[in-house]
C-alpha cells in the first residue's frame, strides 16, 4: 500500500479551467480546460478533472467512398546508371577546388538483398522534349518588394498590358518576380531592364494606403507635387532562355553540360501551378495544393466554421533518365465561404454557423468576444462597394459599437452606421446590433455587409484530428486509383491541352527488395520474424510484437524510491473516489512494471499538487519536490488534464530545475477501469520509458543483426540532430538537439540542446554539441569511437551543400577539439545521412507474395500495404546522388509512409546492403515501442529532445530590445539539468 497524503500545496483561483475559452481554446465549463487548440466552445478541454470532453457542435466527418481502379506502366527499365555516375565523379573531381573539401557522395551501387519485388508508384513520366522557356526577372519598387499579395496582383495587371496581353496565354509566373513564357516577350535582350508603369486606376484598391502613402512621400522628396498619385511601376529583365532538353540531357547524364537543374525544375513548377490555380474552381493552398471545389458548399462541415475538402499535391522532380510529376491525394480545411443554398456567406452568416446557430440574433456578444481569435484575419469581400475592390482582413471585431449605435459626422450631421449604409448604398441591415467589423484604421463595417473571400485555407489548430484522418486517410490501392484515375484527370484538364498530352496517363513502377527482420532479444526471450506465405495474419507480426511475459534485457538495478504527483486544480479538487481509484492505480502499475524489470518500493508517497493558474504549476512542484529530493529516484506525475501547458510546467520542474527523472500520464487514462480492470497494457507499455530512463534496456538487436555497428568490440558512435522550429513562434528563436549512443547495444542516447536564430538552415552549436556527446560516449565505453554515423533530420533538397560545407565540417572540427582537449590522436570515419520525412512519395504493393532467395514464395505486403524492411532506390531516386527509400514499419491505418535517406558524406564506405540494413535494423529498437518505427531512431530522439527543450521555454517573452537567442537562452536557464543530463529525459 501506498504511504502518501494528499495534502498538497497551492494557491486559491482555478488555472486550468480558461473562463470561456482563454486565448485559443474554447467556452469550457466550469471545471473545463483552457479549450485546446482552436476548437471553439469547449475545444478538448471536456469537463475537467480527469473526465474527457467531446465538443458535439463540431460535424461529424463522414469518411468518402472511391472505387477506381489504378492502371500501372510496366516495370521501369532503365539504362545502368553506374557507368555515367562513375564518370561525373570523375569529372567533378577534375574541377574540385582546394577550398571545397567536401563532395556530395554520388551512388557507388545498388543493393542486391534482399526479397525482390516491384511496386507502384505514385508518379507519373512527363515528357519534356522540345520544350522552352523564356525567363524574365520582375523588380519592384522596394516599398512593394516584400508585400507579396500586392506582387501577385500587379503581375496579373501587367499580364493584361501591352506587349504581354497578346501572349497571356503563354505566360505563366511565380506570384513574386519571375515570369516564365513558352514564346519570346518582344523585350528579350539581355541584361536590358525595360520598366511598366501603373496607371492609378489600375494599382487602386490593389496597393494598400499605407504603401500608397510611403510612395507619395518617396515623390515629393523627388519633386512630385503632394496631390500628384504616386508611381508605381516595375521592371521587366530578360534572364536567359531554359532549353528544356538540356534538363533532359543532365538527367540522363548524357553530357556534362553544367546545368542548374533547379531553375528547370522551378520552371516545369511555375508553369504546371500556374495554369492548374487559374481556373476558377481551383483554390490553390500552400505550396502545389491545389484543391477541386465547384460547390463550397456542398463539402463536409468540419470544425466550426470550417469547411473540409480534397485535393492534390503536384509536382515536378527529376529522377534518373526521366522527369516525373509526383500526385498525391490531400485535405484541406477551409474558411466557409457559401451558405447550404450556395449563397455568398457574410461574416454574420459565419459567426451564426459557428456558434450552430442560423440567426445571429441568438449569439449573444459575450460569446462573439470570447471567440474572435478565430475571426481576426479572415479576408472579407466588399460587395456593397459595387465595383471590385482588394480584399480586407479582418483587423478586429468591436466590442461595444454596432451599426446602430456607432456614429460619425457625414455632411455635418450624426449619422450612425445603419443609416449610412441604408442612404449610401441601399443597404438595409438585418442585425443592426451586432458588433461592427473593424477592418482597419476608421474602417467599421456591418458583419452582414463583409462576404467571406472563398478558398482561405484555415491556419490554426486543428482539433478534430479524428475526423481529418477519418476524411483523409486511405489505404495505398485507393490512393493510387485517385491518382491515376481522378487527380491525373482534373490537373491536365486545368492546363494547356498540348502541354498535358507531355504527361503520362499510368502510374510508374519500381523495383523493390524486402530486407528480412533483425531477430531482438529480450532477457528472457527473442523476437524472431519468420518469413512465409502471406496468410492475413502472420505477414502483420513483422515489425511487431508485445511484452507480454517478456522481461527487459537490462533490468533497471536495485529497488527505486517511486513518488506520485497528483495535479488538481484549486477549483476542482479531487472527489474522494478519484484518490482511492488513483491508489490503486499506482499499485497496480507498480506489480505491473516489476514484471518487466523495474522495480519500484512498494511503500511511496502519493502528494497532491493544487495550483491556480498553469503559470504558478513549476513553482508548486519545485516547492513539494525539492525536500523530497533525496528520497527519490523517479517520479510518476498524473495529470488532471492533456494541455501542452500543464505538461511543460511539470518537464520544467522536474527535468530543468530540480534533476529528477519522471515521467507523465493523464488521469482518465491512468486511472480508469474498463469491466473492473485496470489498462495492464497501458502500464507494461509505460514501463518501457521507465526502465529506459532508469539506465536500464528494454530491447536491444542480436550480435548478428548488430553488423558493422560493433568492429573489434567497439561500438560505433550514432549521433543523431534536428532543429524545431516552434509553430507560431514569435520569439524569432529556434531549438536544435544533438543526442549519441553511450553504449554497445545502441540502447541508451542522451543529448545536448541549444537556442539559435529562427530560420537559420544550419544548427549553429553543432561541434559543441558533438564534442559533448563523443566525451559522454568516451565516459560510458572507455574509448573513443572509431565510427561515426550521423542521422540528421529537417533537412530540405535544396540545403544539402550548405548542409554539407557547414555541418559536416563542424562534425569533423568536433574530432579535432576532442583530440586537443584529451591531447590524443582522434580523428574517426565519418558518415552523415540526411532523412527526409515530409515528402509525397508512396509505394503501392503489386504482389502479395514474391520469391525469396531460396526460391520460396513469401509475403512482400502486409495489411494493403509494401512490408517493413522494404527499399527502393531506382526509377523515382536521384539522378546520381546515393538516396534510397525505407519503409520500415507497420501500417495500422492507411498508407504507409517511407522514409527518405541520402548519404551526403562517407567516409566509413559502406556497400549499400550495409547501410541499408543497419537503417533497418535501427528502426527496431526504438526504446519506447513494440514496433519497428518510421524514422531511424538517433534522428527520432533528436526530434523529441527538441520538443522536450520547447516546455523549458513555455511563454517566455523577449523584451523589446532584448536579442531574442539571449533571452530565450536565459529563460532556458541551464537546460537538462545536470541530475539528469545523461539520461534519456526526453523518451
Amino acid at each position: 500500500m501506498s504511504g502518501g497524503n494528499y495534502r498538497g500545496r497551492g494557491g486559491a483561483r482555478g488555472g486550468a479551467r480558461g473562463g470561456r475559452g482563454g486565448a485559443r481554446g474554447g467556452r469550457g465549463d466550469s471545471r473545463g480546460g483552457r479549450g485546446g487548440g482552436r476548437g471553439g466552445r469547449g475545444g478538448r478541454g471536456g469537463r475537467g478533472g480527469f473526465g474527457g470532453g467531446f465538443d458535439a457542435s463540431d460535424a461529424q466527418v463522414i469518411k468518402p467512398e472511391y472505387n477506381f481502379k489504378p492502371e500501372y506502366e510496366s516495370e521501369v527499365t532503365q539504362p545502368d546508371p553506374l557507368p555515367k555516375i562513375q564518370d561525373l565523379i570523375v569529372a567533378e573531381e577534375k574541377e574540385r577546388k582546394p577550398e571545397d573539401p567536401y563532395q556530395l557522395v554520388r551512388r557507388p551501387g545498388f543493393g542486391s538483398v534482399g526479397i525482390k519485388t516491384k511496386v507502384g508508384t505514385n508518379y507519373l513520366k512527363y515528357q519534356i522534349t522540345g520544350m522552352s522557356f523564356w525567363y524574365y526577372n520582375v523588380t519592384f519598387q522596394s516599398e512593394i518588394n516584400t508585400k507579396k499579395k500586392m506582387k501577385q496582383d500587379l503581375l496579373e495587371i501587367l499580364l493584361n498590358k501591352s506587349p504581354f496581353q497578346g501572349l497571356k496565354s503563354k505566360i505563366s509566373h511565380n506570384g513574386s518576380d519571375a515570369l516564365y513564357s513558352s514564346a519570346p516577350l518582344p523585350i528579350s535582350k539581355e541584361d536590358e531592364k525595360v520598366r511598366f508603369d501603373f496607371e492609378p486606376e489600375e494599382y487602386r484598391g490593389v496597393i494598400s494606403s499605407t504603401v500608397l502613402t510611403t510612395l507619395k512621400s518617396s515623390g515629393k522628396k523627388k519633386g512630385n507635387s503632394a496631390d500628384e498619385d504616386p508611381q508605381v511601376y516595375c521592371t521587366v529583365e530578360f534572364i536567359h532562355k531554359l532549353n528544356m532538353d538540356d534538363l533532359n540531357n543532365w538527367v540522363q547524364i548524357n553530357d556534362k553540360k553544367n546545368i542548374e537543374p533547379n531553375a528547370y525544375i522551378s520552371a516545369l513548377n511555375v508553369v504546371l501551378g500556374y495554369q492548374i490555380s487559374n481556373c476558377s474552381n481551383v483554390f490553390m493552398a500552400g505550396k502545389s495544393r491545389f484543391f477541386f471545389v465547384d460547390h463550397p458548399e456542398k463539402c463536409q462541415s468540419f470544425q466550426k466554421g470550417l469547411y473540409i475538402a480534397s485535393g492534390y499535391y503536384a509536382s515536378v522532380l527529376p529522377s534518373f533518365d526521366n522527369v516525373m510529376i509526383n500526385i498525391r491525394p490531400v485535405a484541406g480545411a477551409f474558411i466557409k465561404s457559401h451558405n447550404k443554398d450556395g449563397s455568398p456567406m457574410s461574416v454574420a452568416d459565419l459567426i451564426a454557423d459557428y456558434f450552430g446557430e442560423t440567426d445571429l440574433r441568438k449569439v449573444s456578444s459575450n460569446e462573439i468576444m470570447s471567440q474572435k481569435w478565430f475571426f481576426k484575419g479572415i479576408k472579407i469581400q466588399r460587395t456593397y462597394l459595387g465595383h471590385k475592390s482588394k480584399p480586407k482582413g479582418i483587423f478586429d471585431i468591436s466590442k461595444s459599437e454596432t451599426a446602430n449605435n456607432y456614429k460619425f459626422d457625414c455632411d455635418g450631421k450624426q449619422t450612425s452606421v445603419a443609416q449610412y449604409f441604408e442612404s449610401k448604398y441601399n443597404f438595409k441591415l438585418k442585425y443592426g446590433d451586432a458588433p461592427l467589423v473593424h477592418l482597419g484604421g476608421s474602417n467599421y463595417v456591418p458583419m452582414e455587409a463583409c462576404m467571406i473571400l472563398p478558398g482561405q485555407e484555415f491556419k490554426g489548430e486543428i482539433t478534430d484530428v479524428k475526423g481529418v484522418l477519418s476524411f483523409s486517410t486511405h489505404r495505398p490501392h485507393v490512393i493510387a486509383g485517385l491518382v491515376q484515375q481522378d487527380g491525373v484527370k482534373k490537373l491536365t484538364s486545368s492546363i494547356n491541352p498540348e502541354e498535358s498530352k507531355r504527361i503520362g496517363t499510368k502510374l510508374v513502377v519500381v523495383p523493390s527488395r524486402v530486407l528480412s527482420a533483425p531477430v531482438l532479444e529480450y532477457k528472457n526471450a527473442k523476437i524472431i520474424f519468420t518469413e512465409k506465405q502471406a496468410d492475413g495474419k502472420s505477414e502483420k507480426a513483422k515489425g511487431s510484437w508485445d511484452l507480454i511475459n517478456k522481461q527487459f534485457y537490462e533490468p533497471v538495478k536495485g529497488v527505486k524510491k517511486l513518488t506520485v504527483l497528483v495535479l488538481e486544480n484549486t477549483r476542482r479538487p479531487l472527489r474522494g473516489e478519484e484518490k482511492s481509484d488513483i491508489e490503486a492505480a499506482c499499485n497496480e502499475f507498480v506489480a505491473e512494471v516489476g514484471k518487466h524489470g523495474v522495480m519500484f518500493n512498494k511503500k511511496f508517497a502519493i502528494k497532491a499538487v493544487s495550483y491556480d493558474r498553469v503559470e504558478n504549476l513549476t513553482r508548486e512542484i519545485v516547492s513539494i519536490m525539492k525536500p523530497l529530493q533525496a528520497s527519490t529516484d523517479y517520479v510518476l506525475t498524473i495529470l488532471n488534464q492533456k494541455e501542452k501547458a500543464i505538461y511543460a510546467a511539470v518537464k520544467t520542474a522536474l527535468d530543468r530545475d530540480l534533476g529528477i527523472l519522471n515521467q507523465c500520464t493523464i488521469g482518465n487514462k491512468f486511472a480508469r477501469r474498463k469491466f473492473g480492470k485496470f489498462d495492464i497494457q497501458m502500464y507494461a507499455l509505460m514501463s518501457m520509458k521507465t526502465c529506459i530512463k532508469l539506465g536500464g534496456a528494454n530491447h536491444v538487436l542480436s550480435s548478428a543483426d548488430v553488423g558493422k555497428l560493433v568492429v573489434n568490440g567497439l561500438p560505433a558512435l550514432l549521433l543523431g540532430a534536428d532543429v524545431t522550429h516552434p509553430t507560431n513562434n514569435s520569439n524569432g528563436t529556434s531549438i536544435a538537439a544533438v543526442v549519441g549512443s553511450v553504449d554497445a547495444k545502441f540502447n541508451s542516447f542522451p543529448g545536448s540542446i541549444s537556442v539559435q536564430q529562427q530560420k537559420q538552415e544550419t544548427i549553429q552549436e553543432m561541434s559543441k554539441m558533438c564534442v559533448e556527446r563523443i566525451l559522454a560516449y568516451q565516459k560510458s565505453v572507455g574509448e573513443l569511437p572509431q565510427t561515426v554515423l550521423f542521422y540528421r533530420d529537417g533537412v530540405s533538397l535544396g540545403q544539402f551543400n550548405i548542409i554539407l560545407d557547414e555541418e559536416v565540417t563542424a562534425v569533423k572540427n568536433s574530432f579535432s577539439v576532442v583530440a586537443n582537449r584529451l591531447g590524443v590522436k582522434f580523428d574517426p570515419k565519418l558518415t552523415f545521412i540526411t532523412l527526409l520525412k515530409s515528402h509525397n512519395t508512396r509505394f503501392f504493393p503489386l504482389e502479395t507474395n514474391a520469391k525469396n532467395e531460396a526460391d520460396k514464395m513469401v509475403a512482400v505486403a502486409a495489411q494493403e500495404n509494401i512490408l517493413p524492411g522494404s527499399v527502393v532506390e531506382k526509377g523515382v531516386t536521384s539522378r546520381s546522388l546515393y538516396d534510397f527509400f525505407l519503409q520500415s514499419q507497420q501500417a495500422l491505418q492507411g498508407t504507409a509512409i517511407p522514409g527518405h535517406y541520402y548519404v551526403l558524406y562517407d567516409e566509413n564506405k559502406w556497400t549499400p546492403d550495409e547501410l541499408q540494413k543497419v537503417t533497418y535494423n535501427l528502426c527496431n529498437v526504438f526504446g519506447r515501442a513494440t514496433k519497428s518505427v518510421r524514422v531511424v531512431p538517433p534522428a527520432y530522439y533528436a526530434d523529441l529532445l527538441c520538443e522536450r527543450a520547447t516546455c523549458f521555454v513555455q511563454g517566455a517573452v523577449v523584451g523589446r530590445n532584448q536579442n531574442p537567442v539571449d533571452a530565450i537562452k536565459k529563460a532556458m536557464g541551464s537546460g537538462i539539468n545536470k541530475n539528469v543530463s545523461g539520461r534519456m529525459i526526453y523518451i
